[in-house]
């Protein structure tokens, strides 16, 4: 919900002209709160901020939840160490994953995940399609997304 909030918001600021950084921060909601918008326009806008602001007060004690648990989980800390991986990536990898140790290589839990790519393969011709997606969904998501926050920030992952 706050995403699609979020979003709404930027969809105004851009309808706006306004088209900086989609990234949301403090700047950017100052700069969607100072644009100048006709009647019911502005009433929607500053609907959308109240919710948002709402939203935040209810999301924070579970985003205080999830770091304790981060970091009261061994693996989870590890995780945190790589760049792009917080506290919400790290743990839903350690649940999902449960005990590393029953996977002998890297590829069986890039399989278990959906990371793999299809194949469809005849004869002596091997087809390698896109990734499988037949395991965890939200998981194979937060990876992906950990992975772009990581390339933003370091360009030698951005080469990877």
């Amino acid at each position: 919900m706050r995403t699609g909030v979020k979003n709404q918001l930027d969809s105004m600021a851009k309808g706006e002209g306004l088209l900086s950084s989609r990234v949301w921060s403090p700047r950017r909601r100052g700069e969607i709160e100072a644009l100048p918008l006709p009647g019911w326009y502005a009433n929607r806008r500053a609907d959308l901020l109240v919710l948002l602001d709402e939203l935040d007060r209810r999301i924070r004690p579970l985003d205080l939840a999830v770091w304790e648990a981060a970091e009261a989980n061994r693996e989870a800390c590890l995780l945190m160490t790589h760049p792009g991986v917080g506290a919400i990536v790290s743990l839903a990898y350690v649940l999902t994953i449960g005990d590393w140790r029953r996977f002998p290589r890297g590829k069986q839990v890039g399989s278990y995940l959906g990371l793999i790519p299809a194949e469809a393969s005849s004869g002596d011709k091997r087809r390698l399609g896109q990734i499988s997606k037949q395991g965890n969904t939200l998981l194979r998501w937060l990876l992906v997304e950990a992975a772009v926050h990581a390339q933003r920030h370091d360009a030698s992952w951005h080469r990877q």
